[in-house]
C-alpha cells in the first residue's frame, strides 16, 4: 500500500467525480468507459504539452522527482517502497537524481600537481593517460 499526500488523494477524488462510469471504476478510463490504450495516454500527454518548454518531462521524470525528493528527506528505502520497488538498487541506480557537479576536492587534486621538494610532477607517457 502507498499513502498519497492530500493534494494528490483530493486531485484523485475530483477526477473520480467526473471519470466515465465504467466496469473496473477506472478513474482515468475513455469517454466510453473503457481503459485507455497506452498509445492514447502519450498522445494526451503530448497534447498536455504542446507549447509549453516541458516536452523533457516525462512520467519517468515524475517518478525520478519523487524518489530523489524522499530519499533526501528519509531515505532509499522509503523512496523504493513508494515507487513499488522490491529492492532499493533500481531505485538507486535509476530513479535518484545523481549530484550534477562532483564536491569540490581540487585542494586535495592540487597535491598532485606539486611534489614536496616544488619539482615539477614529469608528465605521463601518451599510452599512459586515462
Amino acid at each position: 500500500m502507498v499513502v498519497l499526500p492530500r493534494f494528490a488523494v483530493g486531485m484523485i477524488m475530483a477526477r473520480k467525480l467526473v471519470a466515465a462510469d465504467n466496469p473496473h471504476d477506472a478513474i482515468f478510463a475513455s469517454r466510453r468507459g473503457t481503459c485507455l490504450s497506452p498509445n492514447s495516454v502519450r498522445r494526451q500527454w503530448r497534447e498536455a504539452r504542446a507549447d509549453t518548454d516541458l516536452a523533457w518531462v516525462s512520467p519517468h521524470t515524475f517518478r525520478k522527482t519523487v524518489a530523489t525528493l524522499i530519499k533526501k528527506e528519509t531515505d532509499t528505502k522509503s523512496a523504493a517502497a513508494q515507487l513499488g520497488h522490491s529492492s532499493e538498487e533500481v531505485t538507486a541506480t535509476y530513479y535518484i537524481a545523481k549530484p550534477a557537479q562532483a564536491p569540490d576536492v581540487s585542494d586535495i587534486l592540487e597535491r598532485l600537481g606539486t611534489d614536496r621538494r616544488r619539482r615539477p610532477t614529469p608528465a605521463l607517457p601518451n599510452d599512459a593517460q586515462g
